[in-house]
């Protein structure tokens, strides 16, 4: 008997299955109540995104507490596609994407449209966890230890560790069995390994000697399997995982679709926030507080219409201040240089959409919750490394490395790239196997800033993120290029027969063929966001001048006003902002609960420090500069090491 004809049917049939997953028999979609909007609340929480949801969520555990969430965007299940991860990238540009750009850069973006970058940051409930690649990276232990001792009191790694455990439902039972993960949390974060390239991978970092770990855990250098937030097959962001189930309870109210254009203020105390909804104009009091989670630039853009920011700005707009504090300042974003591609003349290994959407990787997604729809955008794996710059006080990484099983699938419209640059570099329009890795600048020195280009709340901000204005910044950005080019030379990759795209970017030929100077002209011509930008409302002492927030997340010169979101964050942390997004949200809840729903953490860490237990502390890395090991891959201006069973020592040319 034959099934040829019934192929194309069954095909489609798990296309649609597929496409229509989110219809589990054990989740129906639940469309919130639609509650009348009473005149006053305990709590207003501006932006239900990643911090606001999981915020409101947790703050109406207490049933005495009466929250009004009010979010711009709309309810995400609305759209399958966000629940299907390989999918992110079609959300670019559609409601549930904000389409900031930038404004034209000095010293970037100069083969980009105008010159300017564009900046993906999710709309609607669940925010950017809606459309981002669902990297569970929580950063380096000393990202968090330099907040503290800069001032942040209360947040080192020690602090927040314990709410980052919270949270988490680790699927990956080698990692539960330590202490830096939890189980049985709101946020599942599962390992994804798909392509059998990521095993070539470790092997080649292996060579290197750097390690494979868990790079939430002790040590933050070295390689990894990507970790996600995907849940049975699905993007599990922060309206599946926190805001769905506070939905029915009757001390929270949702409103969608509603602007906040100012908060309200009796003399220096926040009163309530005036919001559209529907055409109209509202006002709404709120007797404890008003909590600002409406993302880096909503947030900050919602101060300074509110009066609460640079004195000299504020002035400018025609905009009566309330309080003068440097809110828009230090405005730091991580970099990335454009992917560089391994071309294999074998198959297999390469993800796509095309491929996820065919009928076993269609039936693999509905029966079992797996196959290539899972891909976080084709990520499979990333990599921590030393750089030759890198000063031995320096403790937490400069430079990562992701890898995409996949050939740079990004159209330049995408990314602002002009068509002519993008033809060149990519001019392989043709379906090739292969990886792209992304070389990313983790903490850069060149900061900038958020303004307001009118005081009219319809109006797009001025996002200025200064990109490669400091030459250290494309120093370390160029190395990491430079090592993730050499890398496909380590043997795990040439038993691959890998070869690189060697396409030159013509503005910048005259520098040779992958010389320094060329990486680095090439650089200021493709620069890409990281996509983690942080700092506008940053956060430090009471005193701190430079400071909006102090520990407790309050603002400096106002009382009842918090900011909850990644705008706090003070510097740049070695990881995706996601997962920090969430620890501060759960920390902020028990702030306004004033509760401690970690102790028992707490007290086990305590425990675990005053015995010095190896399981918690940290490893002891080599403080010596330079790529991880010193063998076979070294950063530009240097010979082979050698290494005569001692550590290897740089020669220069």
């Amino acid at each position: 008997m034959s099934f040829g004809k019934y192929v194309p049917g069954l095909m489609a049939l798990g296309a649609m299955m597929a496409a229509y997953k989110i219809f589990d028999v054990a989740e129906v979609i639940h469309e919130f109540s639609k509650k009348e909007v009473e005149d006053t609340y305990d709590i207003i929480i501006v932006g239900g995104g990643i911090a606001g949801a999981t915020l409101a969520s947790r703050v109406t555990e207490d049933s005495d507490i009466k929250v009004l969430l009010l979010e711009a965007g709309g309810e995400p299940h609305n759209e399958p596609n966000i629940d299907i991860p390989i999918m992110a990238d079609t959300l670019r540009g559609t409601d549930f994407d904000w389409g900031y750009q930038t404004v034209p850069q000095r010293y970037a973006c100069k083969s980009h449209e105008s010159q300017v970058a564009k900046w993906t940051m999710g709309k609607g409930l669940g925010g950017t966890s809606n459309l981002n690649y669902l990297l569970y990276l929580r950063g380096s232990r000393h990202d968090y230890d330099s907040w503290a001792a800069n001032g942040a009191q209360g947040w080192s790694y020690k602090d927040v560790l314990p709410y980052f455990i919270k949270s988490e439902d680790q699927r990956n039972g080698e990692f539960v069995r330590t202490v830096f993960h939890g189980f049985g949390g709101r946020m599942t974060v599962s390992d994804i390994c798909l392509s059998p390239i990521t095993k070539a991978l470790e092997n080649a970092f292996k060579e290197l000697g750097i390690k494979k770990r868990d790079i939430n855990g002790r040590v933050h250098f070295g390689f990894s399997n990507v970790q996600a937030t995907i849940r049975n097959g699905q993007r599990w962001g922060t309206y599946k995982a926190f805001l769905k189930r506070a939905i029915d309870r009757p001390n929270l109210t949702i409103v969608t679709r509603a602007v906040v254009q100012k908060i309200t203020f009796e003399g220096r105390k926040a009163s309530g926030v005036i919001y559209k909804h529907d055409g109209q104009q509202k006002i709404v009091k709120a007797t404890r507080e008003v909590v600002v989670s409406a993302g880096l630039v909503g947030s900050t853009k919602l101060l300074l219409l509110s009066g609460i920011g640079p004195r000299s700005h504020l002035q400018n707009m025609k905009i009566p201040m309330v309080a003068d504090i440097p809110v828009g300042e230090n405005l730091q974003d991580q970099v990335m240089a454009d992917g560089i591609e391994y071309f294999t003349p074998y198959g297999g290994i390469t993800i796509t959409p095309a491929k996820s959407e065919n009928f076993l990787s269609s039936w693999a997604y509905t029966l079992f919750g797996s196959g290539m729809k899972l891909s976080p955008r084709f990520r499979e794996a990333v990599a921590y490394v030393r750089t030759h710059y890198q000063p031995p006080h320096i403790k937490y990484p400069l430079i990562a490395l992701y890898f995409l099983a996949n050939i740079d699938p990004y159209e330049a419209h995408m990314l602002n790239v002009k068509e002519e640059a993008w033809e060149v570099l990519h001019a392989h329009k043709a379906f090739r196997e292969g990886i792209t890795v992304y070389p990313v600048l983790l903490h850069p020195i060149s900061k900038g800033t958020i303004r307001l280009k009118s005081n009219n709340p319809e109006d797009d901000v001025l996002i200025n993120p200064n990109y490669l204005a400091e030459d250290a910044d494309v120093k370390i950005l160029a190395e990491a290029f430079q090592f993730a080019r050499k890398l496909v030379t380590a043997e795990a990759l040439r038993n691959w027969d890998m070869t690189l795209n060697n396409n030159l970017l013509p503005q910048c030929e005259k520098y040779g063929n992958f010389t320094i100077a060329y990486i680095e002209c090439f650089l200021h011509h493709i620069t890409l966001s990281g996509n983690a930008p942080v700092g506008t409302c940053k956060m430090g002492a009471a005193g701190d001048p430079t400071a909006v927030v102090d520990p407790n997340l309050k603002v400096r010169g106002v009382k009842n006003l918090r900011v909850v979101d990644s705008c706090v964050i003070p510097s740049a942390i070695s990881g995706d902002t996601y997962a920090t997004e969430v620890m501060i949200a759960e920390k902020a809840a028990d702030m306004i609960r004033d509760k401690d729903t970690v102790k028992a953490i707490k007290e086990y860490f305590k425990h675990l420090s005053a015995i010095k237990h190896k399981r918690f502390e940290e490893d002891h890395e080599p403080a010596t500069t330079g790529i991880e090991s010193g063998a076979k891959i070294l950063p530009h201006g240097t010979e082979k090491a050698k290494n005569n069973g001692k550590q290897g020592k740089r020669k220069a040319k």
